[in-house]
């Protein structure tokens, strides 16, 4: 018996949080040309967040980096706009005047809306180096932008003359009160402000040269200015004079005001400022609960605060700030997930970064998370029955294998020696083997209870990436080439000269990608020989056969499917094109 084919992180360099692709084992399924996506984390490159407005208890708008979210259903769930239409498609910013009324710069585009998203307009602003915006009604507005850029328009952003800032440092943040009084900021301790709607404006310099990123009106005389650095700048009457307040906390990224005209600046984890004297004192308040850096926050009528925070959390609180709730959260870990494997249609498990282990008892509709071990890297986990499994990996540069008999409840330590291990293979419920590092090859033949090790001496340097056995006998190694073994691994012939990523038998027939511009291999005559057919894709390397003839790869961040036994291939849809793919594997 040769269990079903183990997918492991393979020490493959990745830079994404990675989705893992679960599909069952039935024709119908076969039939589609696409997948569903059942769980990412849809962002890493730094916040998610970026801006969020919220109009009452049910209704607002988040925006992230690419992508527009809508809730009305305070977060239980989300719309999703991504304007596909346009190239580049990185939100800038947004701005509500009411729960209808919005704009969305996306890239040099603004995206304008009446009816509260139902439909949109698209306005070329022809500037790519926005930074901010602001509309005071829905004809006239403002935006700032790189070397001292600032321009108006009187008809909703259709067209824009550009005004003369006095100033070439970027802009990053813009703001009126009505619409001749009027702030800009940014960097390098640049604070310039109008009384006449941008026809003029008057210069500001701070003295500590902060990059100020954040503008709020209180009223038509009083306006706060914060960003980098811990200094809050505010004028009284109407940019005439500014002055400091020194606060503790560097972290400074919005400020809200609520219904009882008391301000609050948020941004630091676990802390907020309040003031209840229009910004001329300031309260540091502690919040255990809000323990990740806010991004931007919002406060409706009702005084509930919403917050969009780092690591994809949406936080609320119902009395002012004192107590915060996790409405939101868009994914578990920021981590590379390696390795994903299915004991059976419902239940599931994936393994990454800082001691990872994710799990399903669903199909994957759910999942929870674990961290065994922060101090460990989970590079591929495998089962042999539905209650024993195995996780190959490293804790700091050494290799570690644990096992669990009670279907992931615990785990237990079974191998610790030097050199990391990157994949397992068993080909019953006693022989198993693993490969890792440097030419590092263990082997276990009472069930994974203990582990024989030996180092093969490659004539390449490099780290093994997969690995199969078809019996205790023959075997092969992916690697900077593959190899094969016929004695049980005493030794090793190469037979590929490409860089191995993925591989897999059935009998004499076998499957491998190789580093050559994502070419697939294949042999029928045990790895003796090989033949390289095109996929079409880039290199990346997993692959999953269901039999001879149906398999999947994954080639950058699009699955690819063959029907006649990877001689040709087609792409199939994954909804999700810029997040790259590191394992499949079907049940």
């Amino acid at each position: 018996m040769n269990l079903p084919k183990q997918k492991d992180g393979g020490g493959k360099m990745k830079k994404k949080i990675f989705i893992i692709f679960i599909i069952l084992l039935n024709a119908e399924l076969y039939s589609q040309g696409g997948w569903e996506l059942i769980y990412s984390g849809e962002s890493i490159y730094g916040s998610l967040y970026k801006d969020a407005i919220f109009f009452n208890d049910n209704t607002g708008w988040v925006l992230a980096q690419y992508k527009l979210y809508k809730t009305t259903n305070a977060c239980q769930s989300f719309s999703k706009y991504a304007f596909p239409e346009i190239a580049n498609n990185y939100m800038v910013g947004m701005q509500f005047l009411n729960i209808n009324t919005g704009w969305v710069n996306v890239d040099k585009y603004l995206k304008f809306t009446t009816n509260s998203g139902l439909s949109w307009i698209t306005i070329d602003t022809n500037f790519y180096g926005i930074k901010d915006f602001y509309f005071t009604e829905p004809v006239n507005g403002w935006y700032c932008g790189s070397n001292g850029l600032i321009r108006k328009t009187t008809n909703s952003g259709y067209s824009w003359v550009s005004l003369n800032s006095g100033v070439t440092e970027n802009l990053n943040a813009v703001a009126f009160a009505d619409n001749n009084f009027g702030v800009c900021a940014g960097d390098w301790g640049k604070i310039l402000w109008t009384t006449n709607g941008g026809l003029n404006w008057n210069q500001f310099t701070d003295i500590y040269t902060n990059f100020f990123t954040n503008i709020k009106f209180l009223n038509n005389q009083t306006c706060i200015v914060t960003g980098t650095g811990n200094i809050i700048y505010r004028t009284t009457n109407r940019g005439s004079d500014w002055q400091p307040y020194f606060s503790n906390y560097s972290i400074q990224n919005s400020i809200q005001v609520d219904q009882s005209n008391s301000v609050f600046i948020f941004g630091t984890p676990f802390a907020y400022l309040k003031s209840t004297s229009s910004g001329a004192s300031w309260i540091q308040n502690n919040a255990n609960g809000l323990f990740s850096k806010v991004i931007a926050a919002s406060i409706t009528y009702a005084n509930n605060f919403w917050c969009a925070a780092d690591s994809g959390i949406i936080f609320r609180s119902s009395n002012s700030g004192n107590d915060w709730d996790i409405v939101h959260r868009d994914y578990l870990t920021k981590e590379n997930l390696k390795s994903v494997y299915f004991v059976n249609s419902v239940t599931g498990f994936a393994s990454g970064g800082y001691g990872k282990l994710l799990s399903t008892t669903n199909g994957g509709v759910n999942w929870s998370i674990r961290t065994l071990n922060s101090n460990s890297i989970f590079n591929t986990v495998t089962f042999i029955n539905n209650s024993t499994g195995f996780i190959g990996g490293a804790q700091g540069a050494f290799g570690i294998v644990l096992k669990t008999t009670d279907s992931g409840v615990s785990w237990n330590n079974v191998y610790a020696d030097s050199l990391p291990i990157t994949c397992l293979h068993f080909i019953n419920q006693n022989t198993g083997f693993g490969a890792g590092y440097t030419g590092v090859f263990i082997k276990t033949t009472n069930s994974g209870n203990n582990w024989i090790k030996s180092v093969i001496d490659f004539p390449i340097f490099s780290n093994t990436n997969d690995i199969f056995f078809l019996n205790e006998s023959t075997g092969f190694i992916g690697r900077g080439g593959l190899y094969k073994t016929s004695n049980g691994g005493i030794n090793w012939y190469r037979v590929l000269i490409y860089q191995t990523q993925s591989l897999q038998f059935f009998g004499n027939t076998g499957y491998a990608i190789t580093s050559v511009s994502g070419n697939f291999q294949k042999t029928t005559n045990y790895g003796e020989n090989w033949t390289t057919y095109p996929t079409g894709g880039s290199y990346r390397g997993d692959l999953f056969f269901i039999n001879t003839e149906t398999g999947w790869i994954n080639t950058g961040s699009s699955i690819r499917k063959t029907t006649n036994g990877g001689v040709n291939w087609s792409v199939q849809n994954t909804n999700e094109n810029s997040i790259a793919v590191n394992s499949i594997f079907f049940y």
